[in-house]
């Protein structure tokens, strides 16, 4: 804009905030050619709060650095979120009202978060640095909230338990009858770990329920700063049966949930097999998709589960469709009971007392589901739920168990084709054909 209309621009503004300002009576005053409003303090009690010297923490107050201007005292409070990294978080002294002020590396003192964005030249948010993450991501779950400071929102569960039968819907049973069990490890040391972190968190405890996040020693102290109930659980599978062991103590079916779940969904359309991929498609395209609340999901496999007919194998391990292609999902029937239950969102039941191997470091989930086969004669995989998760690449979890080389992920092959005779062949359709496995429990050799 040319300064001429620039001018033009700030006088009009001028004239129509004095206008606004006489219109509600206001009492103004012009100092240096700024108008400013007249509020005389009616409140002597407060006046007088406001000017009393601040009393020093235990310990008295911490040293500025050596570069901040005088005037400015540390702030001891919880820092914003947004704060770069190299800048400090003040109070400026001299100011009766207190004000934060921010420092740069330089020395520079600012007020408002736009001077530091304008001075860094970028807009400042919880993803600039692992400090601001932490504080941000703190706050979010102090507040129930997601990573972009939302509440999680769902459709109506009523949407999805009008899929279950009239017996399966008498089997349903409240959030809290669970023990809901996060199994993470060095996700809060990373950016990527924390949004993740949040985003499980807040949809389970806006449906209903209280996690508990079962973690390694390592890693405990970060979880519990970010305001998590956190237990010690060690690696991945000592973790895992650390909380069905929780659970069994409980008296409470078991939920064991990933920590990198970003939703979950049901597709409501035929129970029937469609016979072939192009079919399947067809038949999830047509099918309604709902948007379901992990609590919901849980309530759902566990009316199923125990839905089950007398008469029948009745299982105690109940899961999702392990893949988010819905159209292959569509090719099998609604449920099936002796396909691979997936380890990232599962329920185990009571009144079993089925553990993972403790020899097995991944595919324990292959073997768990084998272990429940074998003991009880069927599980419960629902191919019409989906869970939507990032897998294999992100930092911390399981992906910590792996090596690039994928040397571990065959030793695991190796004891699970040893324990399960049969049933483990080697999928050649995914990654060099040597590192995946597809599971048929009908082919097992006893």
């Amino acid at each position: 804009m040319a300064p001429k209309a620039l001018a033009t621009k700030k006088k009009a503004v001028a004239k129509v905030k004095n206008s606004t300002l006489k219109e509600k009576k206001y009492k103004v005053t012009k100092q240096r050619g700024k108008t400013a409003i007249v509020r005389a303090y009616s409140d002597p009690e407060a006046y007088a709060q406001r000017r009393q010297k601040e009393k020093p923490p235990p310990g008295g107050w911490p040293t500025p650095p050596a570069h901040w201007p005088a005037g400015v005292r540390v702030h001891v409070g919880r820092p914003v979120f947004w704060i770069p990294e190299g800048w400090g978080h003040g109070i400026k002294t001299t100011c009766v009202t207190r004000l934060d002020a921010f420092v740069s590396p330089e020395g520079k003192m600012y007020y408002h978060r736009c001077s530091v964005e304008e001075v860094i030249g970028r807009k400042l948010g919880p993803d600039d640095n692992l400090a601001s993450a932490k504080n941000w991501a703190r706050q979010q779950v102090l507040e129930g909230k997601d990573w972009r400071g939302k509440p999680a929102k769902f459709d109506p569960d009523a949407r999805l338990f009008a899929c279950l039968s009239q017996g399966e819907k008498e089997k349903l049973v409240e959030p809290g009858a669970f023990h809901v069990a996060v199994i993470s490890a060095r996700r809060a040391s990373e950016i990527v770990g924390l949004r993740a972190v949040v985003g499980v968190q807040a949809q389970l405890v806006a449906s209903g329920a209280t996690p508990v996040w079962y973690v390694d020693a390592a890693s405990a102290a970060e979880y519990r700063q970010l305001g998590l109930k956190v237990e010690i659980g060690g690696k991945l599978v000592p973790a895992r049966n650390k909380a069905l062991g929780d659970a069994q103590k409980l008296g409470k079916p078991c939920l064991q949930v990933s920590d990198d779940i970003t939703h979950w969904s049901y597709y409501k359309g035929d129970d029937g097999p469609a016979g072939n991929l192009l079919a399947g498609n067809e038949a999830a395209k047509k099918s309604t998709r709902i948007r379901v609340s992990p609590m919901a999901a849980a309530c759902f496999l566990l009316a199923k589960m125990r839905g089950v007919p007398a008469g029948q194998s009745q299982p105690k391990l109940a899961g999702v469709f392990p893949l988010g292609n819905t159209g292959m999902a569509f090719v099998k029937g609604a449920n099936t009971s002796e396909h691979f239950i997936l380890g990232d969102f599962f329920v185990q039941d009571v009144g079993t007392k089925c553990k993972f191997d403790t020899d097995l470091t991944l595919k324990e989930d292959y073997d768990f589901t084998c272990t429940h086969l074998a003991k009880h004669g069927a599980v419960l995989r629902c191919n019409r739920m989906f869970v939507a998760a990032v897998h294999e690449t992100n930092p911390g979890g399981a992906c910590s168990e792996r090596d690039g080389a994928g040397d571990k992920e065959r030793a695991n092959i190796v004891i699970l084709q040893r324990k399960w005779p049969g049933v483990f062949s080697l999928n050649g359709n995914r990654g060099d054909g040597s590192t995946q496995v597809t599971m048929a429990w009908r082919r097992r050799r006893v």
